[in-house]
C-alpha cells in the first residue's frame, strides 16, 4: 500500500470536510453504540429510506428532496405507512417506483415483526439482518449500519474502491482501517471524509493537481 500518499490524501480530505462540511463531520463523529440503542422507529425508517434512495442517485439532489420525501412517507410514522395504499405522492417527488415500493414493503415487514423485535435481532446478529429489508444490499447495509450506530464500518462504494486502487490497498477495509489507526479515529469517520471529498471532486482534482 502507498501509505504516505494515502495519509497525505486523507489530510487534504479532512481539511476540506472540516472547512466545507463541518456539520456533516460533527454528525458522523457523534454516531456510536448509544446512537443505536437510542434509535427509535421513525429515525430508523428515515435512515432506511435514505439508504434506499441514495443508491445510484446523486446525493445533492436527494438532500434537496428528502424533506418532501419524508412528508410523502407520512413523516416515517410506521402506523400510517403500514396503512399507506398509494405511492403517487412519493413518485411526484422522486419518480422511482421500485425504490418506493421496496421501502414501503420493508416498513411493513418491520411493522409486522415489531420494531423492538427487529432491533433485538440486529443487536444479536449484526448488520446481515439489514439485508432482509428490500433494496438493502452488501454496500447499502454498511451505510445503514454506520448511520444508525450499529457498526463502525466503511462501505466499499465506487469512490472508496477507486481510492483503494489508487493507493494499491488490498481492499477498501484495509485502506480505511490503516487510516483510522494512523489518525486515531474511527473507520466510519474515515469513510465519510474520503467519500465526501471524492463526491465533491477531490479525487479528480488530486489527479490533475489543480485543487
Amino acid at each position: 500500500m502507498k501509505k504516505a500518499e494515502a495519509k497525505e490524501f486523507y489530510r487534504s480530505a479532512l481539511a476540506y470536510v472540516r472547512t466545507h462540511h463541518s456539520d456533516e463531520l460533527r454528525w458522523v463523529k457523534n454516531i456510536g453504540p448509544d446512537t443505536f440503542e437510542n434509535t427509535e422507529t421513525e429515525e430508523f425508517l428515515s435512515q432506511y429510506c435514505w439508504a434506499v434512495y441514495s443508491a445510484y442517485f446523486k446525493e445533492s439532489i436527494l438532500q434537496q428532496k428528502f424533506d418532501s420525501l419524508e412528508k410523502a412517507f407520512h413523516e416515517f410514522d410506521i402506523e400510517k405507512l403500514y396503512r399507506m395504499k398509494s405511492i403517487k405522492p412519493v413518485l411526484s417527488i422522486i419518480n422511482h417506483q421500485t425504490k418506493a415500493e421496496s421501502f414501503l414493503k420493508g416498513v411493513k415487514q418491520i411493522y409486522r415483526e415489531g420494531f423492538p423485535n427487529f432491533k433485538a435481532r440486529l443487536r444479536s446478529h449484526g448488520m446481515v439482518i439489514l439485508q432482509e429489508l428490500p433494496y438493502i444490499g452488501k454496500i447499502t447495509q454498511k451505510l445503514l449500519a454506520r448511520n444508525i450506530g450499529l457498526l463502525d464500518v466503511s462501505k466499499d462504494d465506487i469512490w472508496l474502491r477507486r481510492l483503494a486502487q489508487k493507493f494499491s490497498a488490498p481492499s477498501v477495509q484495509a485502506l480505511t482501517s490503516f487510516l483510522a489507526q494512523e489518525f486515531r479515529t474511527r473507520e466510519g469517520i474515515v469513510d465519510l471524509v474520503l467519500w465526501r471529498y471524492c463526491a465533491d471532486g477531490g479525487l479528480k482534482q488530486s489527479m490533475t493537481g489543480s485543487r
